[in-house]
């Protein structure tokens, strides 16, 4: 890219599979933090990679991807999440998980239907019956993926970048609280993901580093390509997210 030699310009802290890039390095190095934020009103973008960043941040895990589908379409997710969601995620926490990151979305015919991502650091996951499964779920089909430890990160990717629509106003709903929520209206979209036992995260080491990993470079040339097309100009700090772990 003429006119940019990021490498001079930039200093790069790892964590996990995320590589935040500074333009100045702070005296201190925070990462990314949650905070207590206002009523969200859609499915934005700032959004969907507060989620990801967190997902990248974590130390790799092994991990069981669960999906949880409603046949019935006049079931609204609050009325979802309220009891069947709920009794899945109770019943993963007792099995032995240390954390369950869900996701809701929506199938073109307008049903709901969730993405878990059930993790484990300590040992390996126990083993999730599809058929008792069914039988918490209750409401659909249902489907279990097992995931070796330092896979995660791949699905992750594909959790997090598929966009979300709700079918009736064609925007959506998203918040980044960590429980489920009883709130809202029946019939509203309510929060469109959150962690059970954020306590229990592990986080990755955070790492100063000498230079950007040759496997990201030309991901990083490509990010501030477009960001100052975008921008007119390069902000002080960029979020780069890469298919493998750099820190454990």
């Amino acid at each position: 890219m003429t006119g940019i030699a990021y490498d001079s310009r930039f200093r790069f802290i790892a964590q996990g599979a995320l590589v935040v890039a500074y333009r100045r390095l702070p005296r201190a190095v925070p990462m990314p933090r949650g905070r207590k934020r206002g009523k969200v009103t859609e499915f934005s973008d700032r959004s969907r990679r507060r989620l990801a960043i967190l997902l990248h941040r974590l130390s790799p895990a092994w991990g069981v991807f669960i999906t949880l589908t409603v046949a019935d379409a006049s079931l609204s997710p609050q009325q979802v999440k309220a009891s069947a969601l709920r009794r899945v995620i109770s019943w993963l926490m007792g099995l032995g998980f240390e954390a369950v990151v869900w996701k809701q979305e929506f199938q073109k015919r307008g049903a709901v239907h969730y993405h878990l991502l059930a993790l484990c650091w300590k040992r390996r996951p126990p083993w999730v019956d599809k058929k008792k499964l069914a039988n918490k779920w209750g409401l659909g089909f249902v489907d279990v993926s097992f995931v070796d430890k330092g896979r995660v990160v791949h699905y992750v990717s594909k959790y997090v970048r598929k966009p979300v629509v709700e079918p009736a106003s064609g925007s959506v709903v998203d918040s980044t609280h960590t429980d489920i929520s009883d709130d809202g209206a029946v019939g509203a979209p309510g929060r469109f993901w959150g962690i059970r036992g954020r306590e229990n995260l592990v986080w990755a080491s955070v790492a100063l580093l000498e230079r950007l990993p040759e496997a990201l470079e030309g991901k990083f040339r490509t990010l501030l390509e477009r960001v100052l097309g975008t921008l007119g100009f390069v902000p002080g700090v960029l979020y780069v997210f890469s298919r493998q772990y750099l820190t454990a």
